[in-house]
């Protein structure tokens, strides 16, 4: 009894003294930013948050987005494959162009070393006005259906500078 006693608390001991670090298999990454930013749905105060896959096993193209602390969830994100030319050496967080008065939207996240990136699908109102405000194309859902659309809220052909990589 005494030694499975020992091999517990020493099992129990090195758990507690491995470092925390990110799961590839998640892509867990802490990002900052210095000023609010619009995600679908959702905008973000300036700060750090995680950005990782919600689903590691499934589609593994749903978003989850927390504090830095992992104690408060602050979206969960629908997104499509972005296609980048070479992988990124490091993390990326493509924006989107929004007028001076708002935030910025956040277009994609690619997590390094990949050359495929994950791309946001926002709420169609939400990708209407950024079409609006900035005279682009923004990926928007209306019920299943995942689409470009343009400030008019008319479906556009999804070009290929559109999902490129370019930033």
């Amino acid at each position: 009894m005494r030694t499975s006693i020992l091999a517990a608390a020493s099992l129990l001991a090195l758990c507690m003294s491995v470092p925390a670090r990110a799961d590839e298999n998640n892509k867990l990454t802490i990002l900052s930013f210095d000023k609010p930013v619009q995600l679908p749905g959702v905008t973000l105060p300036a700060g750090k948050y995680r950005f990782e896959l919600a689903d590691t096993v499934g589609s593994r193209r749903a978003i989850k987005v927390q504090t830095d602390d992992g104690k408060q969830q602050m979206a969960m994100l629908q997104t499509i494959p972005l296609n980048l030319l070479e992988p990124a050496k490091d993390p990326i967080v493509v924006f989107g162009q929004t007028p001076p008065n708002q935030p910025e939207a956040v277009k994609a996240w690619v997590y390094p070393g990949e050359s495929i990136g994950y791309e946001f699908v926002y709420p169609r109102e939400q990708a209407i006005t950024i079409a609006k405000e900035a005279h682009i194309a923004v990926l928007s859902n209306s019920g299943d259906k995942i689409e470009r659309i343009d400030e008019n809220g008319r479906v556009v052909a999804d070009k290929d500078d559109n999902n490129s990589g370019k930033k």
